[in-house]
């Protein structure tokens, strides 16, 4: 698995919405429509002033030189042994000073988030999309169910029945929403929902019904397997669990 190409495949839909990361997104639809990575794909990816901090912190913590090794890049993303590495300490650093949430947060939000790390909060995509309430990328504006739901990262299963492709290209997953009932959040489950392709290429050629699929924004990341999608589903609904703490 190529980790500088995984993290672009995860990284292109809220840079494609100028949400995140560098003027660049033609470029990483590129590296993705030719299946490649090279030192200027990481180099763009090194540019996304949320994401790329947050790799180089799992990282450090585990040892590993490369902050784009796709143990690194699955770690945040989905989820995996790598996060319960990481000191408590270190990450509340992180989050205050490294991500500069105490500049950017009321004292009061700051302590909440902080608070949850004991309680067992991973560095983790779900952790930062559910309970740090600010989007902090190119627009520092509160999250609403909405953006919380687009900006996780989705799994689900492309439906197995002959309407799974559209016409436009675009494919058809069974997959989960997220809803806030009596002031909590909570998924509903059985949704069916279109997703897009980010690039036309052998990835999209490859998927079938029946596959399981992550997508970010609207657009599929990356092909994976029942147990990744089952790992990803577990650390989403403990971060789902901690946000509500403080809902």
């Amino acid at each position: 698995m190529d980790g500088v190409l995984t993290c672009a495949r995860y990284a292109f839909a809220p840079n494609y919405y100028k949400y995140c990361g560098p003027d660049a997104n033609r470029t990483i639809a590129s590296y993705l429509k030719e299946e490649a990575s090279d030192p200027g794909l990481s180099a763009y990816l090194s540019e996304f002033a949320v994401l790329f901090p947050y790799l180089r912190l799992i990282a450090h913590e585990n040892g590993i030189a490369d902050p784009f090794d796709p143990r690194v890049v699955e770690a945040y993303w989905v989820g995996n042994s790598l996060l319960d590495r990481v000191v408590m300490r270190s990450f509340s650093e992180h989050l205050q000073y490294e991500q500069k949430l105490r500049k950017r947060l009321p004292a009061k939000k700051m302590k909440w988030i902080v608070e949850k790390i004991p309680r067992g909060a991973k560095i983790h995509h779900s952790f930062h999309v559910f309970s740090i309430f600010t989007r902090t990328g190119h627009h520092a504006v509160e999250h609403t169910l909405d953006t919380m739901d687009n900006c996780r990262i989705s799994w689900g299963q492309i439906i197995a029945n002959g309407k799974w492709q559209m016409a436009n290209g675009n494919i058809r997953v069974k997959t989960q929403q997220l809803v806030n009932e009596e002031g909590k959040l909570r998924f509903k489950d059985g949704v069916v929902r279109e997703v897009a392709l980010p690039v036309d290429g052998e990835f999209a050629k490859n998927l079938k019904p029946g596959d399981w699929v992550t997508f970010h924004w609207g657009f599929v990341c990356e092909k994976i397997n029942s147990a990744k999608a089952k790992r990803l589903e577990a650390f989403t609904l403990h971060h789902l669990r901690l946000a509500n703490e403080t809902i």
